[in-house]
């Protein structure tokens, strides 16, 4: 019987995460294909988890709101940082891969913007959930029974006490002059009179029913009948609690505007960064390469980038990879300059082994080149970009006896960088 039990747990967690997941494709249909966040659809989510679980027949006790809290959160994590990124790729008609995933995070701007979306969703799906959680825990805890366990309902009846047993509840709370929070009775003398109704079994689980729903209210140690509860879901799951409600709000919606206009500004920022840097020619644009007195002077249509517009523009992953990144503000012209020591490798390679070896095409051929009185090993490739233009990548390898340094000039073909007039 342990088993069992197990075993319906497992199938309910199962089933709460289809549900939660099930529950997020309208959140994913906004966000992708109308750019629209709207957390608001995050009830969904939990509803979707609920009845997930709910059709697995597993047993419905004080773990349930964890579970439900679990899935939630998961669902919320996998369909932001995986599911939405895979379809915006499909959308762009991009391979679906989980290396054009990955590379998509090289990306700062995206990690940004996804972090941002993410919290501002968590922050309000906490609100929603949390709201859910507390009712559906209330439940459980005052022992009602599991097929009588509902989220939100606008009916307060069940399969057990039906409208007409609330009715009679409600005239004996009239009778007793107990309609408000003014005027209220203690449980013992109303219980009398209930009991004296349904019998003490039926009387105790329908008091305790009502208590639960909220129409039969507490103050003071006495209680009284809600009308308005009887009548009104929202009375019923939203007035007891809406202050507390209210302050939860208003410290998510400040958040959220911190993190928001936090990153606004960042973003005008970068914008400021952007429209200024690469028409910036007064700058000091000569790069030593720090072996044999090598320099590089860049001519005035290729600007070098610092080590935060570089991360601005394509991601820390760049800024840590390169000593060096300069190009036009056209993006037309790149040049990337790194350095690796040999002993970073089981064995050593020559400048061609080396070469042949980053490219990873051992076919392809490379040169000799005396460029500035030093030896360079050259290779040179085109290739057809996402633009329909035709690029031209010229790779040089330079061998300082402890590293080589490495140099890529990508541009147009049409445009293509002349190397001599830069190294020197």
């Amino acid at each position: 019987m342990e088993e069992e039990v197990k075993n319906k747990y497992v199938l309910g967690v199962i089933g709460a995460l289809v549900g939660a997941f099930v529950g997020a494709i309208p959140w994913i249909l906004m966000y992708v294909f109308a750019n629209m966040m709207y957390s608001i659809l995050a009830i969904l989510i939990v509803l979707g988890s609920f009845y997930g679980y709910k059709l697995t027949k597993a047993k419905i006790d004080k773990k349930l709101p964890v579970i439900l809290s679990i899935a939630s959160f998961i669902s919320i994590t996998v369909t932001m940082f995986i599911i939405i990124p895979m379809c915006l790729m499909a959308q762009e008609d991009l391979p679906v891969t989980l290396e054009n995933l990955l590379a998509l995070y090289q990306y700062d701007e995206f990690t940004s913007a996804m972090m941002t979306d993410y919290m501002v969703s968590i922050i309000f799906c906490l609100i929603i959930i949390g709201g859910i959680i507390y009712n559906l825990n209330k439940q459980i805890r005052e022992g009602v029974d599991s097929k009588d366990i509902k989220l939100i309902s606008q009916d307060a009846s069940n399969s057990v006490f039906s409208n007409e047993d609330i009715e009679k509840v409600r005239n004996i709370f009239e009778k007793n002059d107990a309609m408000d929070k003014h005027h209220t009775i203690t449980k013992d003398l109303v219980m009398e009179d209930i009991v004296r109704e349904f019998g003490e079994d039926k009387g105790k689980r329908i008091f305790d029913y009502l208590k639960v729903q909220q129409i039969i209210k507490k103050k003071s140690g006495k209680f009284y009948f809600s009308e308005k509860a009887q009548n009104s879901t929202f009375y019923r799951y939203g007035l007891t609690s809406i202050k507390t409600f209210i302050i939860i709000f208003v410290i998510a919606v400040v958040i959220a505007c911190i993190i928001i206009f936090g990153g606004e500004n960042s973003n005008n920022n970068l914008d400021t960064l952007q429209s200024n840097t690469l028409s910036d020619t007064t700058r000091v644009n000569t790069y030593e390469l720090g072996v044999d007195d090598i320099t590089l002077e860049f001519p005035t249509d290729i600007i070098m980038l610092t080590e935060d517009e570089i991360t601005y523009y394509f991601g820390e992953a760049y800024a840590n990879a390169y000593d060096c990144l300069a190009m036009s503000s056209d993006f037309s012209k790149m040049v990337m300059i790194f350095t690796d020591s040999k002993s970073n490798y089981e064995e050593e390679y020559t400048p061609e082994e080396y070469l042949k070896m980053s490219l990873q095409d051992e076919s392809i051929e490379v040169k000799e080149q005396e460029v500035s009185g030093h030896t360079f090993y050259v290779t040179e490739q085109t290739y057809e970009g996402e633009d329909g233009n035709t690029y031209v990548e010229q790779d040089y390898i330079y061998d300082a006896g402890d590293r080589f340094v490495c140099l890529v000039f990508d541009s147009l073909e049409s445009d293509k960088i002349n190397v001599g007039e830069i190294i020197k």
